[in-house]
């Protein structure tokens, strides 16, 4: 078995990744937040009133993660669902004041954050990095299609 290439993009994006998620998580803490709930808590407040699935899908979550998620947010009386009137099956989740208001808060202390990660970064190095970094996703989206292409035969 081969080392694993300190050297290699593919590992300094994934350590970067995950000590930017660690560093984030440490910023949500004192306000009882994850990750996961902070972003959807973005998403409804960008769109109060989405289904549970449209919140779902926007956010990639399983049906059965989106509802764990949001039993919790609804504890903390950040989030609301509600039954569609025009569907009965279906729920509507809703941003309660509490949850906007909190949306608020963390945002600036996310944009302090985001300010900080990239100083000293110019503007050409930033577009350049997000060229390079949607290139590598490409990559992986087209390598993830072929692999359900194979898993299917």
């Amino acid at each position: 078995m081969t080392a694993c290439n300190e050297e290699s993009l593919a590992r300094q994006i994934y350590l970067t990744a995950r000590d930017m998620r660690n560093f984030a998580e440490k910023l949500l803490k004192p306000f009882g937040l994850t990750m996961e709930q902070f972003h959807l808590l973005k998403k409804l407040a960008e769109n109060s009133g989405i289904s549970q699935r449209q919140l779902g899908e926007a956010a990639d979550k399983t049906p059965a993660n989106m509802t764990r998620i949001l039993d919790r947010m609804e504890a903390k009386g950040l989030a609301a669902r509600r039954e569609d009137p025009g569907d009965r099956r279906s729920s509507l989740v809703m941003l309660t004041d509490k949850g906007a208001a909190l949306v608020g808060e963390v945002f600036g202390e996310f944009n302090a954050y985001s300010a900080q990660v990239i100083s000293g970064v110019s503007e050409d190095e930033q577009r350049h990095a997000r060229e390079i970094l949607l290139k590598i996703a490409g990559n992986i989206s087209k390598m993830a299609e072929k692999a359900a292409e194979n898993t299917e035969k």
